[in-house]
């Protein structure tokens, strides 16, 4: 897989993306970087005028989100003669049935949630995986130039715990996007958030549900954005 995610974020990189997202591990990120690395020196190479270094950023959760899960269920107890909806419907392939290997490679799966309800015997379940704040947040951020936050409305304790772990590097980072789902209670949800991370109310853009509201402090611009399906 990080062969792969080398060769995508060189591919992005020279169509032109401006900023790429990839996952909060440290050798995910190392690969991204390699490809970025080699995307630089083709860029180079070829004397592109207007070549622009990507950003890259990493997406973490506060508290549990459907982008953080991920499906399983136990192979042994499927049906022989279930058609394996699942395995069709998987967009990325995680589900197999080999001989060597059967159920859900978690290093593929994304949390999309689409062979949660085509499972005929309603065997799959979807976990969710948290980013682990001691080992991940206080790795990542001294490593990357953009961070995306995902959370939900109620998850002020844990957006405030993840936001103090990743205090010491924020003023580093260009840009950091905050991604929560419509609910009841978002605005005032979002402004508490404001309050957690010392924005100021006074920023440009009164509507917080805007897909981007860019507000701009002493290091760095924050994004609201509104958060969908994985």
């Amino acid at each position: 897989a990080l062969p792969e995610i080398r060769t995508l974020t060189l591919t992005y990189a020279l169509a032109g993306a401006d900023c790429i997202d990839v996952a909060a591990d440290p050798a995910v990120i190392a690969a991204a970087k390699s490809g970025l690395d080699a995307a630089e020196r083709i860029a180079k190479a070829d004397q592109r005028s207007g070549y622009r270094r990507p950003w890259l950023m990493v997406s973490m959760s506060a508290g549990e989100d459907p982008h953080f899960r991920k499906a399983e269920f136990d192979p042994a107890i499927c049906p022989k003669d279930c058609p394996r909806p699942c395995e069709k419907i998987c967009p990325v392939e995680a589900i197999e049935f080999a001989a060597d290997f059967a159920g859900v490679r978690r290093d593929r799966c994304y949390g999309c949630g689409r062979c949660l309800p085509v499972c005929p015997w309603g065997l799959i379940a979807a976990h969710s995986y948290p980013t682990p704040i001691d080992a991940v947040a206080q790795q990542v951020p001294s490593q990357v130039d953009a961070l995306e936050i995902h959370t939900h409305v109620g998850e002020h304790a844990a957006f405030k715990d993840l936001w103090q772990t990743l205090q010491p590097w924020v003023g580093n980072l260009q840009i950091i996007s905050i991604s929560c789902p419509d609910g009841e209670g978002l605005i005032n949800y979002l402004k508490d958030l404001q309050q957690i991370m010392k924005v100021p109310e006074s920023a440009p853009g009164k509507d917080l549900k805007a897909s981007a509201i860019a507000l701009k402090t002493k290091s760095h611009h924050v994004i609201w954005q509104t958060d969908g399906r994985p």
